[in-house]
């Protein structure tokens, strides 16, 4: 492995000297090599070819989108919620962030992600940015996945517009509503949106009801934006996300209720022949609350509540300078607060009630500073440089929770201060009017989260564990390195990525012989501990072919993943290679769409973390739909059938096994105003 990462940085030492070709590039070349984008269709119909691809349809949630992206998988626990993953990197290892806002689950259990509290259609755009090229959000080694909100549309032609749709999926029973509006006056916008979803335990592949894996949503966004002038707007954007009795077949409680409060105010000025082009403002906070719950489950022996809070706040300045010679600078800093609490209450039958902190009162308070340089070495050859350095201090604020811990040794109330340095060298090669390569590498940290430092006695359902959290965790420090080949002609376009991450201090559970467990039926305790190292190195692909003047467009998605510690035993919750073809006609109004959808087999794994062999399958789905015009407006239907064949299956990355809904059949109709 280390072979692979000396090479590359040769290479990218080497070429950023070599002498000069032809032509320039355009910077969209750039961005879709080093940049994952995928633009969202609302009231306006995206331009980009892959869009109809990854949104199959207007009912689609962020989580369905983001599991058609190549490098993306998705940790399955229940019918929502799903965790994200980039090439192998989750949870603290990867920045997740809502229009560049730092904010954090409030569930020790992860059934609440970043990526649950919004929906595409309060969405412009999903931005991906692997390993070190997402350091700009954050210090990470995974990367940063970017959920950037759509602005008001300030547009004098168009007053009014929005668009309607209402759905029904079978599996579920499900309905889901969908508005999007937008008002504008010559100087002001906004805009408003709405999603209602509800569903019941869905029906899988053996025909067989799912138990506890209803749930209900209700999701609603307002932005509003004032020019100043031509060159400066302010902005202010609403978010509120409300979800209620959403189950978890996966894992031993469901979901109470979730809420997330997120607010922003956006000062942006973008002037391309000034000497500062683009300056970008935010200040932002918000507030999450959740709280499991098992009243819905057959009785057992302990009924628990556990609710858990997360506020944040914060604020960031980036900018971007006119060119000077060669050089492109961008630069930003950055700094927020976090506090959290989660707390558990047991009720043991004929007993007293038991009283815990799962996380007990903490907060972290991290600032940044991030540069970016961008080079011109000649018009065939690019050179980037990305530095990063952040300070967080971390520390327990109350004094149950710091007794817990002092049982153990630890004193958690002394602050623990971390810097996290991350540095990153991108080459860019136009080989041709056609063909470019893109290479990277870098060093970059990360610290621990809150449950790898302050948990104490969370349960794992996967490996039927308690764990315990180590204040003295050591930062986790990776290089990075891969390379890009993007081909790139009128009508086809192809990307193919190779790419792999040498981790060390790799934090893990590992299990505690002198420790009782808390959770009744648990086979022990573990404690998360550093490891010496972990390799992960994969591939990836996409293509999009358009033929018979666009009315035919194929795309194929392909990602394949390994990853072992330093003792070659395979790293657990590791996809196998996955592939995705979608064939989609489409004359005017009218489309049809073809996808399969193929996973192999997962025979490494790594059993003492409760993973257990995963066999292969293969998926077809069909969409269909046609559109009227009515005078201005338009009026779409649409209808597919997803797992045509009713296969029961469940991936790799679903906790449990829990198989997944089998036929699913469903109906759209939207307006367009």
């Amino acid at each position: 492995m280390w072979h692979f990462f000396s090479f590359t940085t040769a290479i990218v030492m080497f070429l950023s000297t070599s002498a000069a070709m032809a032509q320039a590039r355009q910077d969209s070349v750039i961005r879709e090599l080093s940049l994952k984008e995928v633009q969202i269709h609302t009231i306006k119909k995206s331009k980009q070819p892959r869009t109809a691809f990854y949104q199959s349809s207007m009912l689609a949630s962020t989580e369905d989108i983001l599991a058609r992206i190549e490098g993306v998988n998705l940790i399955r626990r229940g019918p929502v919620g799903m965790e994200p993953v980039l090439r192998g990197f989750s949870a603290g290892q990867i920045n997740v962030v809502i229009d560049g806002m730092r904010i954090f689950g409030a569930c020790t259990d992860k059934m609440d992600p970043v990526t649950i509290y919004t929906e595409p259609v309060n969405l412009k755009s999903i931005d991906i940015r692997y390993g070190g090229d997402g350091s700009g959000m954050g210090a990470t080694i995974g990367g940063t996945l970017n959920l950037k909100l759509a602005d008001a549309l300030i547009d004098s032609n168009a007053r009014f517009t929005g668009s309607l749709a209402s759905g029904y999926y079978s599996a579920a029973t499900a309905v889901q509503n969908v508005l999007a509006m937008n008002y504008s006056e010559k100087r002001w916008a906004i805009r408003f949106s709405g999603v209602y979803r509800k569903g019941g335990d869905y029906l899988d592949g053996e025909n067989k009801r799912v138990n506890f894996s209803q749930y209900g949503k209700l999701n609603t966004s307002v932005s509003g934006k004032y020019s100043l002038n031509k060159n400066s707007v302010i902005k202010a954007d609403l978010l509120f996300d409300d979800g209620w009795n959403i189950g978890f077949p996966a894992l031993p409680m469901d979901v109470g209720y979730a809420k997330a409060r997120i607010g922003s105010v956006t000062y942006e000025r973008n002037d391309p022949v000034a000497f500062l082009q683009a300056l970008e403002a935010k200040i932002y906070a918000n507030s999450v609350r959740h709280a499991m719950d098992d009243t819905h489950r057959p009785a057992g022996t302990i009924h628990m509540d556990m609710p858990g809070q997360s506020h944040t706040a914060g604020a960031f300045l980036q900018f971007r300078l006119r060119s000077s010679g060669k050089h492109t600078i961008r630069a930003k800093t950055d700094f927020y607060y976090n506090s959290v609490r989660a707390e558990m209450t047991m009720y043991p039958p004929d007993a007293a009630a038991m009283f815990m902190l799962t996380w007990p009162n903490n907060h972290q308070m991290v600032a940044g500073i991030f540069v970016e340089d961008e080079m011109y070495v000649s018009d065939k050859s690019r050179l980037g440089l990305k530095l990063r350095v952040e300070v967080a201090q971390a520390k327990v604020t109350d004094d149950v929770g710091a007794q817990q811990f002092s049982i153990m040794g630890y004193d958690v109330q002394r602050p623990v201060n971390r810097i996290l340095k991350n540095a990153n060298i991108s080459y860019t090669r136009f080989l041709s009017s056609v063909l470019t390569v893109y290479l990277s590498t870098g060093f970059n940290e990360r610290s621990p989260t809150t449950s790898e430092r302050y948990g104490f006695y969370l349960f794992n359902q996967l490996d039927n564990h308690d764990y315990m959290g180590n204040p003295l965790l050591k930062n986790e420090q990776a290089w990075n390195a891969e390379c890009n080949l993007l081909y790139a002609t009128k009508n086809l376009s192809w990307k193919l990525s190779v790419f792999g991450s040498r981790v060390g201090n790799y934090i893990v559970g590992r299990t505690q012989s002198g420790l009782s467990v808390m959770t009744a039926g648990a086979s022990g305790v573990r404690a998360y501990q550093n490891i010496p190292s972990a390799t992960l190195f994969g591939a990836e692909s996409s293509v999009n072919y358009q033929i018979l003047n666009k009315h035919l467009i194929i795309n194929n998605t392909w990602k394949w993943l390994q990853a072992k510690d330093n003792e070659d035993t395979p790293l657990p919750l590791i996809s196998p290679l996955k592939i995705m073809t979608s064939i989609r006609f489409q004359h005017r109004t009218l489309f049809f769409q073809a996808e399969s959808e193929i996973s192999t087999k997962q025979d490494q794994i790594n059993s003492d973390f409760g993973e257990t062999f995963s066999p292969g399958y293969m998926l077809l789905h069909i969409r269909s739909g046609y559109g009227f015009i009515l005078k201005k407006n338009r009026l779409d239907f649409s209808a597919g059938i997803e797992n045509l064949f009713n296969k029961a299956y469940a991936d790799h990355l679903d906790w449990g096994a829990t198989l997944r809904p089998g036929r699913n059949i469903y109906g759209l109709i939207t307006l367009k105003f």
